[in-house]
């Protein structure tokens, strides 16, 4: 029979042997959190200073045999300490393109979307697939899907890019692969924008093709103007009190979202209209694509206007609002499918202050520097 003094030398043994044979006491782990940390704070992208940012860019790096396979600029959170990422599982950034610029060909795992902000004349290829880029178009890349880009029209040509990077990186799932040594453009093996013809007629399908086998959209493109025109139609019967008046992308083949690993919505606030809060563990990316106005996120706020690139990090409290004289249009992205997938997706309203949060400051992008 062990008395104190034996059982404490016993347990101390114990946990020395336990320790060479790399195996750690269930019971002597630090206390769990009952919620996600939220350790990641939401920032704000400011277009002006990103836009002359990439013209400078421009400049200094050519695209291109003697420059960058892509002339792009990451957003990197200040809280995430160094790491090329935006949420813990989203990375957003900006393309330029300027006309008679090729990006080669390459395909990794990482799945990528883009909204186009500015410019005419560009187009990319999506595994043979040549795609238009006007402005307010939404486009996704799948993973381990071709594609390149180039611009044959005038002026410079930027888009917004969101993709699962962080995510894909931390489980060390990463592959690449360039298209030919000579890091050529993929030949188009269809019309261009061939892939509306045949997925995006409003819902209805060809009897040929119908199921293509793959777990992401086959449309690729989803164009601004009946984009708007569909968000225009929404009324306040459709409007959800924390995110407005909203639609999803969607696959057509399936109903569901885009890719498996990223969801993309786009939503209309009226002018003058305050959103709800509440707060999700899906991190989301969020591009001003009309109008202007504030979010609140955990307590502050972050003014915003049209170009404008934000982030709401999991378990974040946030709200939106449009400015008074006029109405606001958001697009969003988000990694809901891979929560919903493994049933770990949670929602929260704020109950207090009739759902709103009391605000404590506004955003400074110099409160890390």
């Amino acid at each position: 029979m062990l008395t104190a003094d034996t059982r404490d030398e016993a347990l101390q043994a114990f946990y020395a042997e336990a320790e060479r044979q790399w195996l750690h006491p269930h019971w002597l782990r630090e206390g769990g959190s009952c919620e996600p940390r939220a350790d990641v704070r939401p920032w704000l992208w400011d277009w002006e200073r990103l836009r002359a940012c990439m013209l400078t860019a421009a400049e200094v790096m050519p695209v291109g045999d003697e420059g960058a396979e892509r002339r792009a600029m990451t957003m990197t959170n200040p809280s995430l300490k160094g790491r090329p990422a935006t949420t813990r599982t989203l990375v957003s950034a900006i393309q330029l393109v300027y006309p008679g610029e090729r990006a080669p060909s390459h395909r990794h795992t990482n799945a990528a979307l883009r909204f186009i902000i500015e410019g005419d004349g560009a187009y990319t290829i999506v595994d043979g697939q040549p795609i238009s880029m006007d402005p307010g178009d939404f486009v996704i890349t799948p993973s381990w899907s071709w594609h390149g880009h180039t611009h044959e029209g005038a002026g410079p040509m930027l888009w917004l890019d969101v993709l699962d990077a962080p995510l894909i990186g931390a489980m060390d799932w990463r592959f690449y692969e360039e298209w030919s040594a000579a890091k050529d453009l993929q030949p188009a093996a269809a019309p261009r924008d061939a892939v509306l013809r045949r997925y995006g007629a409003g819902g209805l399908l060809p009897t040929v093709g119908r199921q293509p086998g793959v777990p992401y959209s086959p449309l690729f493109s989803y164009k601004w103007a009946p984009t708007r025109e569909a968000l225009a139609k929404l009324t306040a019967d459709d409007a959800d009190p924390f995110d407005g008046r909203g639609l999803y992308y969607t696959n057509p083949c399936t109903g569901g979202p885009v890719m498996p690993t990223i969801d993309a919505s786009i939503h209309l606030l009226p002018a003058g209209q305050r959103t709800l809060a509440h707060r999700q563990t899906t991190n989301t990316i969020y591009h001003v694509a009309e109008g202007s106005g504030y979010s609140v996120l955990d307590g502050v706020r972050f003014d915003w206007r049209r170009g404008d690139t934000f982030c709401v990090p999991n378990w974040c409290w946030h709200e939106h609002a449009a400015g008074p004289d006029s109405d606001a249009v958001l697009f969003a992205a988000s990694d809901a499918p891979v929560l919903q997938a493994l049933g770990v997706y949670r929602e929260q309203a704020y109950a207090p202050h009739d759902g709103h949060q009391p605000i404590s400051g506004t955003f400074d992008p110099t409160s890390t520097r």
